[in-house]
């Protein structure tokens, strides 16, 4: 019974480090691979005959983060693994403009969008894969018995020993058979002497450096001030797109050439880009009254408001409403995704640090 519920398919232990990895290198391959093009002219490798795109070379990272893990075992080949597999998914969706168009568009508007959408969803599976999930104490056992397993002779941080030491406390052994509760027994005894000095984390002192920065650098008050600060101009920057969404839907023609070409744009494809940009809009509506009431709410002394209202309201930004805008403006759009996933993190650390939401 026990081997049968063990040998289902089930979540990896550490898989939302692993997928946020793959996550991370796949937005800094499209912004880094697309800024590098833009900077340096759009080179072409293979001359005249041959024109060898960069997706191939996306194909062959995938096929090497999968050889790694084929062939290799341990912790360094998983995260090697994530890693290039994040940067050849980058290299490889980011020419997904040519796989979707007869003419082979780069440039094609709906590319962006596309790229951005399947960024999202590779965060979000990394999200979901991270929470903490209620486990039968079988399978706790079994991503125990797989996590010691690829430790074997090899030194372990005092987070990773203790870590698994906790988890197999917490199991409940009611329902084990004798010769499971030995394995329980013999995995703790393993933990406790083979690694008694197990050394911090390499990443222990940084983490520790780091929050020490940050409660010297940005004590609550100052955070709190800097983000309600942002807040107020990430809603009056909502306001300007607004009013240059208007400004496309009224058909308003600009001396600026920059402006001009997403006029163009829009006005290309019709009545299906001006149906976007008005969705567009009105999530630019919510996004905007959410950041300004969320200043306010802040100000009053409700922080707990404020903080939720910043976060959803940076959610609804970087999800709908960027998907949208990229259609339109994909370099600004990655701008704006930054600041606005930076703007994010600060408020969730608020949270963490001063909030009981």
């Amino acid at each position: 019974m026990f081997g049968e519920r063990v040998a289902k398919m089930r979540w990896r232990p550490g898989s939302g480090r692993l997928v946020t990895i793959m996550a991370v290198c796949f937005g800094l391959t499209v912004v880094i691979t697309r800024l590098y093009l833009m900077a340096s002219g759009y080179p072409k490798i293979g001359g005249k005959t041959y024109h060898i795109a960069h997706a191939l070379f996306g194909g062959l990272l995938l096929v090497i983060a999968c050889l790694v893990m084929f062939l290799f075992a341990g912790r360094a080949a998983l995260t090697t693994a994530a890693a290039l597999s994040g940067v050849g998914l980058g290299l490889f969706i980011d020419e997904v403009g040519k796989f979707i168009t007869s003419d082979n568009d780069y440039f094609f508007p709906l590319a962006a969008p596309i790229i951005y959408l399947a960024f999202l969803l590779i965060v979000l599976v990394a999200r979901y894969a991270a929470r903490s999930r209620v486990r039968p104490p079988a399978l706790v056992l079994a991503d125990v018995t797989s996590q010691v397993g690829m430790d074997v002779g090899a030194p372990i941080s005092v987070e990773q020993r203790n870590t698994l030491l906790t988890s197999l406390d917490r199991i409940d052994r009611s329902g084990f058979t004798p010769d499971t509760v030995a394995l329980c027994d013999a995995l703790g005894t393993y933990l406790r002497t083979t690694h008694e000095r197990a050394r911090p984390s390499r990443f222990t002192g940084i983490r520790h450096a780091f929050r020490r920065f940050e409660d010297a650098v940005l004590p609550r008050r100052v955070l709190a001030a800097l983000l309600i600060t942002v807040l107020i101009g990430h809603a009056v920057w909502t306001l300007l797109r607004l009013v240059l969404a208007v400004i496309v839907i009224s058909g308003w023609h600009s001396p600026w050439t920059a402006v001009n070409h997403f006029l163009d744009v829009t006005q290309n494809h019709g009545w299906k880009a001006l149906v976007g940009l008005g969705i567009a809009a009105a999530a630019e509506v919510a996004v905007g009254l959410g950041c300004a009431v969320a200043a306010v709410a802040w100000i009053r002394g409700r922080a707990d408001i404020g903080v939720r209202l910043g976060i959803w309201s940076s959610i609804i930004s970087l999800t709908l409403v960027n998907v949208l805008a990229s259609y339109f403006s994909q370099f600004l759009t990655v701008f704006t995704a930054i600041a606005e996933a930076l703007l994010l993190w600060l408020l969730i650390r608020y949270r963490t640090r001063y909030c009981s939401v």
